[in-house]
C-alpha cells in the first residue's frame, strides 16, 4: 500500500518579508509564530487535483479482483516556529529557525469499491469481508484517524545573510542585494516505516526547505522618503535547494503483513535522494500607514531616528515558482523504485502569499505582530502536493550591549 506523506510549507525564509533585510550590529530579533497547515490534494502531470495517494487493487491470491481500497486523506499540522537572529555587524545576521512540530493529525477517508464476483461468498467483497480477511492473514484495518509527531521538531536551521557592498549598477538601478546561505541540520525524524499511515518531519516530508539553500535576493524601494523609509518595495529572490541523499529502512511488514511487506525483494533497506529545486520569488510591499512617531528609549530618544523605523502598517504580496527536479529510490527492485520515483516526477509549485505586518517600533514598544497565508491552491502545479499555511507571530527586537 502507498504510504501517506504529509507535506508541510512551514518555516519561513526569513523573518522579516523584505529579501534583503538584515539587522544592524547587535541586534537581536527574537520571533515566534504559530503554524496552521492542511493539505488534502496532490498535483497529476496534468495539473489536475488528486488524492494525496493512489487507489489500490487487491486481488484474491491466485484469482480475481477483490475490490479496490482508496484513501482521501486530509491531513493537519500544527506547529511552533522559533526564529533567532543576530546582527553580526550591519551586513552581516546570523540565523536560527526551529519548526517544533505541536502534532500532525490524519483523517485517512477509507473507501472500498467491490470487484469480482466472488462464488465461495455469493457476491462481491464488501467492505467489511475485505477487512475480515485480511485479518485472517494478520493485518489489522488501518485507523480512520492517525495522530502523531506530539512536540518534535523538524530540521532546524542555521542561516547566514550578508548585505552585498553597494556597486556602481546597484545604486544606478536603486537596488539592494544580498545573498542566504542556509543549512538544515538532520534533527527531524522520517515517518515510521512500518506504519500504513505516517508522516515525518526531515526537510523531504515537510517538503518547504532543503537541506542546502543558496539564495540570491533583491530589493528595489520607490516612494522613499528623507528618512530613508520607502512605502513601496518589489523584491525578488533566486534560490536553489539540494537535498541529501538518505538511507531509511525497509518495511518488513511486522505489523502490517498485507500492505507493507517490501523487504524481502526490495531489501533491508533503500537510498532516497529527493529532487532538487530551483525556485524565485517576487514580491510587492506596500505600507499605507506610517503612524504616529515619538522619541522614546527604542530611538535614544531621538525623533529623527525614530521616524526611520518601520511603518505602522506594512501589507505583501508574493508569488513564488518552484521547479523540483526528478527523485530517485535505489533499492533490489527496479520495479519498486518506479513504483516510487513516478510520484516525485519532475514538476513545479506556485505559492501565493498575502502577509500583513504591525511595527511598534515608531511608539516605542520594540514589537512586530504579523499575519501570513501561503496557498498553493490557486495556480495548479505539477507532481507535487498542494499546502495550505496560516501563520500568525510576534517578534521582538531587542539590543543587549
Amino acid at each position: 500500500m502507498k504510504r501517506v506523506f504529509v507535506l508541510l510549507l512551514a518555516a519561513s525564509s526569513t523573518a522579516y518579508a523584505a529579501e534583503t533585510t538584515v539587522l544592524p550590529a547587535g541586534t537581536f530579533a527574537l520571533d515566534v509564530s504559530y503554524l496552521h497547515s492542511t493539505i488534502n490534494k496532490r498535483w497529476d502531470g496534468r495539473r489536475n487535483a488528486r488524492s494525496l495517494i493512489d487507489d489500490i487493487p487487491r486481488y484474491e491470491p491466485g484469482g480475481g479482483l477483490q475490490g479496490i481500497l482508496s484513501a482521501n486523506p486530509t491531513a493537519l499540522y500544527q506547529g511552533i516556529l522559533f526564529q533567532v537572529l543576530y546582527g553580526i555587524t550591519d551586513w552581516l545576521t546570523f540565523a536560527i529557525y526551529a519548526p517544533l512540530i505541536q502534532q500532525a493529525t490524519v483523517e485517512t477517508n477509507f473507501a472500498w469499491q467491490p470487484g469480482d464476483f466472488q462464488s465461495q461468498l455469493g457476491r462481491p467483497y464488501s467492505e467489511d469481508d475485505f477487512w475480515a480477511w485480511a485479518g485472517s492473514l494478520g493485518q489489522p484495518r488501518p485507523p480512520s484517524r492517525w495522530v502523531g509527531n506530539r512536540s518534535t521538531f523538524a530540521d532546524i536551521i542555521l542561516g547566514l545573510r550578508a548585505l552585498v557592498p553597494e556597486l556602481w549598477l546597484t545604486k544606478k538601478l536603486g537596488l539592494k542585494v544580498a545573498g542566504t546561505l542556509q543549512v538544515a541540520l538532520p534533527t527531524g525524524r522520517p515517518p515510521d516505516p512500518e506504519e500504513v499511515v505516517a508522516a515525518g518531519t526531515t526537510a523531504f516530508d515537510l517538503h518547504s526547505y532543503g537541506d542546502v539553500e543558496l539564495h540570491a535576493s533583491w530589493d528595489r524601494p520607490f516612494l522613499v522618503d528623507s528618512y530613508g523609509v520607502a512605502r513601496l518595495n518589489l523584491g525578488g529572490d533566486f534560490y536553489f535547494s539540494w537535498f541529501r541523499p538518505k538511507t531509511l529502512p525497509t518495511p518488513t511488514g511486522r505489523k502490517n503483513p498485507l500492505l507493507l511487506t517490501y523487504a524481502p525483494y526490495v531489501g533491508a533497506s533503500y537510498v532516497q535522494d529527493p529532487g532538487d529545486w530551483f525556485g524565485s520569488t517576487l514580491s510587492v510591499e506596500a505600507s499605507p500607514f506610517l503612524g504616529p512617531t515619538f522619541a522614546t528609549f527604542v530611538s535614544g530618544r531621538s525623533l529623527e531616528r525614530a521616524r526611520s523605523f518601520p511603518p505602522l502598517l506594512t501589507v505583501l504580496v508574493s508569488y513564488s515558482y518552484v521547479m523540483v527536479g526528478q527523485s530517485r529510490w535505489y533499492s533490489d527492485s527496479a520495479i519498486w523504485n518506479y513504483d516510487k520515483e513516478k510520484l516525485w516526477q519532475p514538476g513545479d509549485k506556485n505559492i501565493v502569499r498575502f502577509g500583513a505586518t504591525l511595527s511598534f517600533l515608531r511608539l516605542g514598544v520594540p514589537v512586530q505582530l504579523y499575519a501570513q497565508y501561503r496557498v498553493q491552491d490557486i495556480i495548479p502545479g505539477r507532481w507535487t502536493r498542494s499546502s495550505n499555511v496560516l501563520t500568525g507571530g510576534v517578534r521582538v527586537i531587542a539590543k543587549f550591549w
